[in-house]
């Protein structure tokens, strides 16, 4: 094999590490999300006092929700910044639900309703690897793993070749603060020099590990970023968000990541949650015309955002402005689906089953 072969096989690898890394933020929004619109909200609950209940909960994993969409950007732009293509709208590669993430390799994912089990299997998603030395040759089994792996490959890639030889990619797709107004926080344009490059690649990878698992944050729960409004609260990563719920407690950012949270309460009520079937199916809608009818109809919104989604990454980056309705369409017809009794008389409800509605070809 000549030295170009070589070069072209190393580059295509990379490609694909981070197509999977693309395909693996996406997944694991469809459990979080879930899990949080099955929570009852104002007006649904008989309680006098919080105003709405578990207020808390929802922002605590609505917060997380939107670092993961940012993490999809960021993933699109060092892919694109290497001369890739996201996909994001290919039936082969999009999630059914339960998953198994990581090609088998991790935890697997479940569609459920908010329920400790189901915090913690979120968390175990989000938990840090214990063996970084064998994450960078490759024996990874957690999502803070495979990032250490990717990391690794990256940069001896660029040793190798040379970073001009590595990021080729036409800087026009990448995606900017201003495209993505700001959602979850900064966006990381791998842009400029191939040393730049190379930099803003690296720093986009770390990012996504301080967020996630947050392993590398020197053993303290904070992970230098500001939650915005007007408290000024410094962030934690996934896992101790998710910790924070299962602890009615949140960190205080120099909490040492091997204790629990010291800080004040987060107030939760496990019992105010939509009883909503596990993994529903469209199965479970056969016989119930009018679930069958709104669940084709949340399948649409939501094939229609992956498709935007595909689009901004990859032609016209305007289309992430025209999804924002999207996701409000898609959080209500979950909640709509989650608040009607399945006809079986198990005293379940229906629920979304995020299910890929592909185009037929004419």
């Amino acid at each position: 094999m000549t030295s170009k072969d070589k070069l072209e096989k190393e580059r295509a690898t990379l490609c694909k590490l981070f197509q999977d890394a693309l395909i693996l933020e996406l997944t694991t929004i469809p459990p979080y999300a879930t899990a949080c619109y099955s929570i009852l909200e104002q007006g649904q609950y008989d309680r006098s006092e919080p105003t709405i209940v578990n207020a808390e909960p929802i922002e605590v994993i609505r917060q997380v929700m939107v670092e993961e969409m940012l993490h999809m950007v960021l993933a699109a732009n060092v892919m694109n910044s290497i001369g890739g293509t996201p996909e994001l709208n290919n039936p082969k590669l999009l999630p059914k639900y339960p998953q198994p993430l990581l090609n088998g390799r991790g935890p697997t994912v479940y569609l459920r309703r908010f329920t400790p089990d189901q915090i913690k299997s979120f968390r175990a998603v989000e938990t840090a690897p214990k063996d970084e030395r064998a994450a960078k040759s490759g024996d990874y089994h957690t999502i803070g793993g495979f990032y250490i792996y990717i990391r690794e490959r990256l940069r001896k890639a660029c040793n190798t070749y040379g970073d001009a030889a590595i990021f080729t990619g036409n800087e026009v797709r990448q995606i900017t603060n201003a495209d993505y107004f700001g959602a979850g926080g900064e966006v990381i344009e791998v842009i400029g020099t191939p040393s730049q490059r190379r930099k803003a690649a690296l720093k986009a990878i770390k990012k996504i590990m301080d967020e996630g698992e947050g392993a590398d944050l020197g053993h303290r729960a904070g992970d230098n970023d500001i939650i915005p409004g007007p408290d000024h609260r410094e962030d934690v990563a996934h896992y101790f968000k998710f910790n924070e719920i299962l602890h009615s407690r949140y960190y205080k950012p120099d909490d040492s990541i091997d204790g629990p949270p010291t800080g004040g309460d987060l107030i939760v009520d496990w019992s105010a949650v939509s009883p909503m079937r596990d993994d529903p199916s469209e199965r479970d809608f056969k016989n119930a015309p009018e679930i069958a009818e709104i669940s084709a109809e949340f399948n649409a919104a939501w094939s229609g955002l992956l498709d935007g989604l595909h689009i901004a990454f990859n032609t016209d980056k305007t289309a992430l402005r025209s999804l924002v309705p999207a996701m409000y369409d898609i959080k209500s017809l979950a909640q709509k689906l989650m608040r009607i009794p399945l006809p079986d008389g198990s005293g379940e409800t229906a629920g979304p089953t995020w299910t890929y509605l592909a185009k037929r070809k004419s």
